[in-house]
């Protein structure tokens, strides 16, 4: 496993500007504001890593909320300095750490194969993209033992379901798909694995063509930027295709993302803006 190192997607510039819109009027101050105001009310509820529960059930929402946190959490961690932030998400993925592994995985009752915490994999992906930058962002207030522990018993094995026992899924041209490489590169970033990066760019057979980012990229999209499976898919697909973008313009700039496909992304970006209705909201 990788020794303590800064976080390779952190950029102190970034973070730094960012907190000078700390208790602004501004966008980005007001965004922040709501931001600490939501995460504070759900560090007060404490910590809490249930067991397993049906789609919609009691854990089912409760690790869905959990993870998003995590994320939430890491982020106010760099831009408040506040260690309570760092803390939380700390305690949260220690737990984890103890149990995933004593977990079975749940009963398989659609298509979609199932994960540890959740019914199926796609929300296992979506997880793992979240904790995987939130995780990111506290690594450097973590001990070795810590890290180590986190690292070995919760993201290594989760990344080996992802992409070994359920690697004939992994390779689909799909938003499922999308959010397994998003989720993927995100944990193996905070793991410091390469291969699980390149793993999610290229595919597992590294083509380029039957699998990957650069694949989903390529089949997803009309050259105007719609997307093939509509605006509500689009809209649930938006976030990671983003995020990824970023994770490899920032580790991969030789791809040139974001002028890869003729401006794909920005492409599909604006092609979303405009399913909107006037009142900004998107179609269902």
């Amino acid at each position: 496993m990788p020794s303590n190192t800064k976080p390779v997607l952190l950029n102190p510039e970034e973070i730094a500007a960012i907190q000078q819109e700390l208790g602004k009027p501004s966008l980005m101050g007001q965004s922040l504001d709501a931001l600490i105001r939501d995460t504070d009310n759900y560090l007060a509820l404490g910590i809490d890593v249930p067991g397993q529960s049906p789609a919609g059930g009691y854990a089912h929402n409760k690790h869905v909320q959990n993870g998003k946190y995590i994320d939430q959490a890491g982020r106010l961690f760099l831009i408040t300095g506040d260690e309570k932030y760092a803390q939380f998400a700390a305690d949260l993925l220690t737990e984890y750490a103890d149990k995933y592994l004593e977990m079975g995985f749940h009963e398989q009752k659609n298509t979609n194969p199932p994960g540890r915490l959740f019914h199926q994999m796609l929300n296992e992906h979506v997880w793992m993209m979240y904790v995987g930058l939130g995780y990111s962002c506290i690594s450097s207030h973590l001990s070795e033992a810590q890290r180590q522990h986190i690292i070995e018993r919760l993201f290594e094995p989760m990344l080996e379901v992802a992409t070994v026992k359920y690697s004939d899924k992994y390779d689909t041209i799909h938003n499922h798909g999308v959010w397994a490489v998003a989720g993927v590169a995100a944990m193996g970033v905070a793991c410091g694995q390469e291969k699980y990066i390149d793993q999610a760019l290229h595919g597992l057979a590294g083509d380029d063509v039957t699998g990957g980012f650069l694949a989903q990229i390529s089949n997803l999209f009309a050259p105007s930027g719609y997307y093939i499976e509509g605006p509500y898919y689009h809209r649930y697909a938006i976030r990671p295709l983003c995020v990824l973008a970023e994770i490899t313009q920032r580790l991969r700039p030789e791809i040139d993302i974001f002028n890869f496909k003729d401006q794909v992304i920005r492409k599909t970006i604006q092609a979303l803006l405009s399913t909107a209705y006037p009142n900004g909201v998107f179609p269902a």
